[in-house]
């Protein structure tokens, strides 16, 4: 793992606790602590430090150990929100080019977002972690499944291993 704290792997996840806490816990050097405090009320958790591969990738989340993540791109919602609105509120001055210049940027921003990757099970965010092996994007039949069980409309069986090197999935 990087030693650089701007650039070290960082992990999220809800405590649970009444305050609605997110813990956060910056890694840097070779292995991660064995777990984590909530700054709120103090709640231990216990890390899964059996998923990290020896490059620093993820075969499953760190928080709950669940094998299935999605990758998804690491952007503030509420800017890209605010180019849209602000191309919006520009358009009837700008004979709608700013509407193009809007989509433009917004396609530009979406290019150089980092990943980040999800958990299905817990709603964990990993940032920064080795990018191999390789989780496919957001899966619906997956969330599916995890959220309805054998009640679930779709979903396909439980993949061996989870989402480490799974193909996208096809919609």
């Amino acid at each position: 793992m990087s030693a650089g704290s701007a650039q070290a792997p960082r992990l999220e996840f809800a405590c649970g606790c009444a305050d609605r806490a997110v813990v956060e816990v910056k890694l840097s050097g070779e292995r991660p602590p064995p777990a984590a405090e909530c700054s709120a009320c103090g709640r231990r958790h216990d890390l899964h430090v059996e998923v990290l591969t020896e490059s620093a990738g993820l075969r499953g989340c760190l928080a709950c150990g669940h094998p299935e993540l999605y990758r998804q791109k690491d952007f503030p919602r509420g800017v890209g929100l605010a180019v849209v609105v602000g191309a919006a509120v520009l358009a009837p001055f700008t004979y709608y080019l700013s509407l193009v210049a809007a989509a433009l940027l917004d396609a530009g921003l979406y290019w150089i977002a980092p990943d980040r990757l999800g958990c299905y099970a817990c709603g964990a965010r990993h940032r920064r972690f080795a990018p191999e092996p390789r989780h496919p994007a957001f899966d619906r039949e997956i969330a599916e499944r995890l959220a309805y069980g054998e009640r679930a409309v779709m979903g396909k069986p439980m993949r061996p291993g989870g989402t480490a090197g799974a193909p996208e999935p096809e919609h």
